[in-house]
């Protein structure tokens, strides 16, 4: 029996694992983790150091702007795969979730991306399993990659149970 368990601490960890642009305020050397940066030079960190760094006063987070959330939305619904979207659009939407719902086009947006793209997956599960198939889809987010790895997880158990169809290499 297949279990899936994705945790909110999973979804923050991960979040802090994106990458962030920020611009230092002066030159910063970490060498312990192979990162130098250079004052006045945009670069891109972790977001949990960009958040230690700031805190210290080092440097600038460059606003992520949650207009691109529509923009993307809109070149998304055009496409038949996956486009590639920046790693950080999934924080960008629960700050989005989270707000006051004044701006409800961009909630509206927000969630119409979100259904587009799990369409996008449940679409190459169901191909992937007809055509039997392990190749994993371009330009997925890794929040998104979770997803994908455990519904083709469920739906291969499910297959292999209740239909008796097992792939090659399972024995």
């Amino acid at each position: 029996m297949v279990y899936i368990l994705i945790s909110r601490r999973m979804a923050r960890t991960l979040e802090k694992l994106h990458y962030i642009k920020v611009v230092p305020k002066k030159d910063i050397s970490l060498e312990r983790i192979g990162i130098k940066l250079f004052k006045g030079v945009e670069a891109e960190i972790p977001r949990w150091l960009a958040d230690e760094l700031e805190g210290e006063g080092f440097i600038v987070k460059e606003d992520e702007n949650p207009k691109i959330i529509s923009e993307l939305y809109y070149k998304e619904k055009v496409s038949i795969t996956p486009l590639e979207i920046p790693p950080y659009v999934y924080s960008l939407i629960r700050g989005i979730l989270r707000s006051p719902p004044e701006d409800s086009l961009m909630r509206r947006d927000s969630l119409a991306l979100i259904n587009r793209r799990i369409s996008k997956i449940l679409n190459y599960i169901r191909t992937s399993l007809t055509l039997r198939t392990n190749k994993t889809p371009k330009n997925l987010l890794l929040e998104e990659l979770i997803l994908y790895n455990a519904l083709k997880l469920v739906l291969d158990e499910w297959m292999s149970t209740f239909l008796e169809i097992r792939d090659e290499g399972d024995g």
